[in-house]
C-alpha cells in the first residue's frame, strides 16, 4: 500500500466507488469515412429519386447517416475525439446531413404531389423509359 492509501480509513472502498477511469481518444478517420461515403452514395439517390424511384433508399441512407453523426455527436460531447479538427470535420458532415434530410423531405412530399394530383409518371416519365428501352 502507498502512503496515500494508509492514511484513508477505507481505500478499497474509495476505489471501489471513486469512478472509472477515462476511456482513451478513439481514432474518428473510419467511422468518419463511412459517414462520408454513405452520404456520396445517399445524396445522388435522393436527388434523382423524384425521377427515377430512388427515393425511398436515399432517405434511408440518408437518415442513417444522419442518427449516425448524431450519435458521433455525443462522442464529440464525451470528450472521446482526439482534436478538435476531427470534431469540426464531424460537425461539417452532420450539417450536410441535415440538409440531406431536408432535401429528403421535400423530395417525398414531390413524389406524393406528382403520384396523387398530377399524370407525371404516366404522361411524362412512361413514354421517355419506353423510347431508352426500345432503341
Amino acid at each position: 500500500m502507498s502512503a496515500t492509501d494508509e492514511e484513508r480509513p477505507f481505500p478499497r472502498v474509495d476505489e471501489l466507488f471513486g469512478g472509472e477511469p477515462a476511456l482513451p481518444p478513439l481514432d474518428p478517420a473510419p467511422r468518419l469515412r463511412r459517414l462520408v461515403l454513405i452520404l456520396v452514395v445517399a445524396i445522388p439517390l435522393d436527388l434523382l429519386g423524384i425521377t427515377c424511384f430512388t427515393g425511398v433508399p436515399g432517405a434511408v441512407l440518408t437518415l442513417v447517416a444522419y442518427l449516425s453523426a448524431d450519435s458521433e455527436q455525443a462522442l464529440v460531447d464525451a470528450g472521446r475525439y482526439p482534436d478538435e479538427a476531427t470534431a469540426l470535420r464531424l460537425a461539417r458532415i452532420r450539417r450536410v446531413a441535415l440538409w440531406a434530410m431536408a432535401v429528403t423531405i421535400c423530395s417525398l412530399v414531390v413524389q406524393i404531389v406528382l403520384f396523387t394530383m398530377t399524370n407525371f409518371y404516366g404522361a411524362v416519365l412512361l413514354p421517355v423509359v419506353e423510347r431508352l428501352l426500345a432503341g
